[in-house]
């Protein structure tokens, strides 16, 4: 069977299921499976496929008609310009998260100590450790299956576990027994802030990832308080706390909490499409 065959046929299944991208996806899936670019799909329309090759593809496209989450299908999205391993039962990176290590950039002067928390795949903790190699970068997650996938991004992408930490712990809870040198410059976090109602109304491709990882309480802030919480114990002074918020109405919210815990300096900052994605905490 000839490769445009192929991709035509996945295309139309894809279709057919409804799924809303179908050209995107099986251009997708193919390039994956027999190790070509997008492009090579349409330049090479008549090379040859084996017959294990076709039994792979379309066992994939079987899986993307379920509403299986296409990184999920075929293991890994790319972050900040880095191949990231994902698999199911781990939040899939976003793009939009990429703004909050724009902002640790512009606010953050080689931090000494950084904490990601709720780190999943890693790729915030990764990445920093990436732009401040002289940092240690401690990755907590209360996950058993996201910190295995984060450690083995760690291998691919660091090469070593020189300068970082991964340990299980729900927000700060297990901190203490692996910093034995005392505060964090910098704390940052992409925690579960999906509302009870906005859960309700998610796509049912989103719902396949781990409710654990994007339901955030009734109003989507219950874990922006339990950072509040404690953060001033684990925060030197002048550090700063990095959080990914869903919109501006949650950002506000967000401000609030920490003003109600005496901190009083916030930057509020925007995505790439101009969305708010976030506020930044100064401990002044």
């Amino acid at each position: 069977m000839k490769l445009f065959e192929v991709f035509k046929e996945a295309v139309k299944e894809l279709s057919k299921a409804g799924i809303t991208k179908p050209k995107t996806d099986a251009e997708i899936i193919i390039s994956h499976v027999l190790r070509i670019s997008r492009v090579d799909i349409y330049l090479n329309r008549n090379q040859d496929i084996s017959f294990e090759d076709i039994k792979t593809i379309m066992k994939m496209i079987e899986s993307r008609k379920k509403l299986t989450p296409i990184e999920y299908i075929i293991g890994y999205k790319y972050f900040w310009g880095l191949k990231f391993k994902v698999r199911e039962g781990v939040l899939i990176p976003r793009f939009d998260t990429e703004s909050l290590i724009e902002m640790a950039k512009k606010i953050c002067k080689n931090p000494k100590y950084i904490l990601d928390i709720g780190t999943g795949s890693g790729i915030i903790g990764i990445t920093l450790k990436k732009i401040f190699p002289n940092s240690y970068v401690v990755m907590s997650d209360i996950s058993d299956t996201a910190i295995d996938l984060c450690k083995e991004n760690i291998v691919n992408i660091l090469g070593n576990t020189d300068g970082v930490d991964v340990i299980k712990s729900d927000i700060f809870d297990n901190i203490w027994e692996c910093i034995g040198w005392g505060k964090f410059d910098l704390i940052i976090s992409n925690p579960p802030y999906i509302s009870l109602k906005d859960y309700d109304n998610l796509p049912e491709e989103v719902k396949k990832e781990p409710i654990s990882a994007l339901y955030g309480g009734v109003l989507g802030i219950d874990f922006y308080v339990k950072i509040a919480d404690k953060a001033n114990e684990f925060l030197t002074k002048e550090g700063k706390i990095i959080l990914e918020v869903g919109d501006e109405i949650q950002a506000k919210r967000v401000k609030k909490i920490f003003y109600l815990k005496n901190f009083r300096n916030f930057i509020t900052f925007r995505d790439i499409n101009q969305k708010v994605r976030g506020v930044v905490v100064i401990n002044y």
